[in-house]
């Protein structure tokens, strides 16, 4: 199990990555020929090497529910710190209910 939360941390540590490339390309005058949507587009194509390797051992509700629980509160942390924005409380409600949900499929899992 702790290969599966080192592969599953490496992919949300490359998307988080990803999304931040991507939302640099966001803010340049031309974001599909920029250098960032470039990298961004190749960080997030190494996840599929991950998410075989994880789809090869594990359900997909297992390990979906997991990396977006975690995709969200990095890609939040990201957004605040590297970026300036605002969580809403709604959007902190939101990040605390799919926490809740990793849990309950943890569980389950179990």
């Amino acid at each position: 199990m702790v290969k599966t939360y080192a592969i599953l941390a490496g992919i949300v540590i490359v998307t988080a990555a990803g999304d931040y490339a991507l939302k640099m390309a966001a803010v340049r005058p031309s974001p599909l020929t920029s250098f960032w949507f470039v990298k961004g587009t190749l960080l997030y194509a190494v996840t599929a090497v991950g998410w075989i390797a994880l789809m090869q051992s594990h359900s997909l509700p297992q390990i979906a529910v997991l990396y977006s629980a975690a995709t969200i509160v990095a890609l939040s942390f990201i957004g605040v710190v590297a970026f300036g924005e605002h969580v809403s409380l709604r959007q902190w409600t939101g990040i605390v209910l799919a926490l809740t949900a990793v849990i309950l499929v943890e569980f389950e899992a179990s």
